[in-house]
């Protein structure tokens, strides 16, 4: 294993893995994210270096304090040698499986090497997999041909106002995923809507370390206004301006959303996974 650091060499990594869309999209997004400010302070590792066949972005090791926090303690994966992956995964370096963690990225079929890796290291998994949207770019006219939405106006999200994404996100709901969002918020490009341009949103949606659209949603009163279609699009401009791929997930089960994202421009790509793992 290996620490990338220079940055000839992640911008070469980066090159290489947009050849390799969808299925390295979490961790070409977090390697951009390394690339500019890294807020998150991820590092990135391969297995070897110039042939790599494996790359994960993660928070460094030490960094990971709580280990009961899979929020801090996530991991963005892709590999193009399933095999020579359970070597990678082993090295006490790379992963920490004696905490409660994550995992995510794009690839359904590294999942039985997960589960045989992390059974070894008596953790259990629990396995996520929603549907994954993605687009090449934007279109400079795409803001400008957006129509206003009644009385909303967009802006983005206050880091105290992370309390209402923490209430409705499929996966949060706890103290930790509050801190976590209330960090994405100051960290990360997010659009929300307002009425009238003031008080608490009543749409929002936002982006994180791997630069992925994440935790949308929309009050029941201001659905079917095309509310969505207008955040996704304002917030993939900036993301698609800054260089970031634009992808996002939905649940197998959301056809709401489902059909919201492919009118803004987002086809089916593939799948999202995430695996969390809690140690018994």
């Amino acid at each position: 294993m290996q620490v990338l650091t220079c940055s000839l060499k992640l911008a070469t990594l980066r090159r290489l893995l947009t050849q390799s869309f969808p299925e390295s999209l979490k961790v070409c997004g977090a390697l951009q994210h390394v690339m500019d400010k890294n807020p998150f302070r991820l590092q990135v590792l391969v297995d070897q270096w110039p042939d790599f066949t494996t790359v994960m972005c993660r928070p460094p090791l030490e960094e990971m304090k709580d280990p009961s926090d899979p929020y801090t303690n996530t991991y963005f994966l892709y590999s193009k040698d399933p095999q020579g992956l359970r070597q990678f995964l082993q090295d006490p370096q790379t992963v920490n499986w004696k905490q409660e963690l994550q995992i995510q990225g794009c690839q359904p079929e590294l999942t039985s090497v997960l589960e045989e890796v992390s059974s070894k290291h008596g953790s259990q998994m629990y396995t996520t997999s929603n549907l994954l949207f993605m687009r090449d770019g934007m279109e400079s006219e795409e803001l400008e041909k957006m129509s206003k939405i009644s009385d909303l106006q967009f802006s983005t999200l206050e880091p105290d106002e992370a309390y209402l994404v923490n209430e409705v996100w499929a996966f949060g709901g706890n103290p930790l995923s509050e801190c976590y969002i209330s960090q994405c918020i100051q960290s990360f490009p997010n659009v929300c809507a307002r009425r009238g341009g003031i008080g608490k949103p009543v749409a929002w949606t936002m982006s994180e370390q791997s630069a992925e659209m994440r935790m949308g949603y929309t009050e029941r009163t201001n659905r079917n206004q095309g509310v969505f279609r207008t955040m996704i699009i304002q917030l993939a401009s900036e993301l698609s301006f800054k260089g970031f791929p634009l992808y996002c997930h939905v649940a197998p089960d959301n056809k709401i959303s489902q059909a919201a994202t492919l009118r803004a421009g987002f086809p089916l790509a593939g799948r999202w996974q995430q695996w969390k793992f809690q140690h018994l």
